[in-house]
């Protein structure tokens, strides 16, 4: 398994060659940010580091540094396609029919992939200037989807990352969510305070995203087909990290007390979908009731909900 050090190293790398010509606009900042989501495993402390990465310019010397670390971290088969893997995805084509980075045209996809391939086989440098023009052009065209983006579409980058997330992706299939805008975005909050939840133990077992799913159904009446979709989404983002505090309070501007409490209980069926229900899962839902600023009884009425011999957190 690669370690995480090398995978902030190649991340860090895709970052030093970004800042290649010397400048980040504001729209390849969070285009260069959506697209580090495509790395594995990362967490939201190891965005953190990566995006301290995109405050000043690295220079030519620390992009050949981090060159080299990228290629001597490279230790097994398993490295080698993971590279190779995430490099496809990070410059990967929006569906139109050209040559992949469009630099150099006429180089077909699968010449493109060759060049990555043998460079890494290789050890060669030569991935630098394979990787620039592709990446490049793939960090240019996401930063246009901001060039023309509303404002609202900018708090929803920075403030419910699942509905950006969700509305970009079925956009980008041409489809929509039989959801109401205001509901979508609800929900979305409403998911990723579950996943808050289901990833305490850092992981999210396939009970825990059931539950989920059904908790947005039942709540919120939710179709099964976009329930499961959303839990995905959420699932894909707590793993790099989600803001709590934006989180509690977009989903108390979108509900009545009634919502939260009813929501609080859900919470705690999540908890006990897998085992007993830990004492770091009570927490968890007790720091989100406190948000949400309800009395503490209501807390306790939601966690006797599930059976005492359940609640080994007690």
């Amino acid at each position: 398994m690669a370690t995480r050090d090398f995978i902030l190293d190649l991340g860090k790398l895709m970052i030093g060659i970004a800042w290649i010509d010397g400048r980040l606009e504001q729209e390849e900042i969070n285009a260069l940010k959506e697209l580090l989501f495509l790395l594995p495993d990362i967490s939201g402390e190891d965005r953190m580091q990566l995006e301290l990465y995109m405050t000043h310019a690295v220079n030519d010397a620390e992009r050949l540094d981090l060159l080299d670390r990228v290629l001597s971290g490279i230790r097994s088969s398993r490295d080698k396609q993971l590279v190779l893997e995430t490099l496809e995805k990070l410059v990967a084509d929006d569906g139109a029919d050209r040559a992949v980075g469009d630099a150099p045209r006429g180089i077909p996809e699968s010449a493109f992939i060759e060049h990555i391939r043998q460079d890494i086989e290789g050890r060669s440098t030569g991935l630098l200037g394979h990787l620039t023009a592709p990446f490049r052009q793939a960090l240019k065209r996401k930063a246009g989807q901001y060039q023309g983006a509303r404002e609202d579409r900018i708090e929803d980058f920075i403030k419910n990352t699942i509905y950006f997330q969700l509305t970009s992706e079925l956009q980008h299939q041409g489809r929509t969510l039989s959801i109401l805008e205001t509901e979508a975005r609800k929900i979305c909050l409403a998911a990723g305070l579950m996943a808050h939840v289901a990833w305490v133990d850092n992981e999210v077992c396939h009970r825990e995203r059931e539950a989920m799913s059904l908790g947005l159904q039942q709540l919120w009446n939710v179709p099964e087909n976009e329930a499961r979709l959303i839990t995905d989404m959420s699932h894909s983002r707590i793993m790099h990290g989600l803001d709590l505090v934006r989180l509690t309070r977009g989903f108390c501007h979108y509900t009545s007390i009634e919502e939260q409490k009813a929501f609080l209980r859900c919470l705690f069926a999540i908890a006990n979908a897998a085992e007993d229900t830990s004492h770091a899962e009570i927490e968890a839902i007790r720091q989100i009731a406190t948000s949400f600023e309800l009395p503490h009884q209501e807390f306790i009425e939601a966690k006797l909900t599930i059976p005492r011999q359940d609640r080994a957190g007690l």
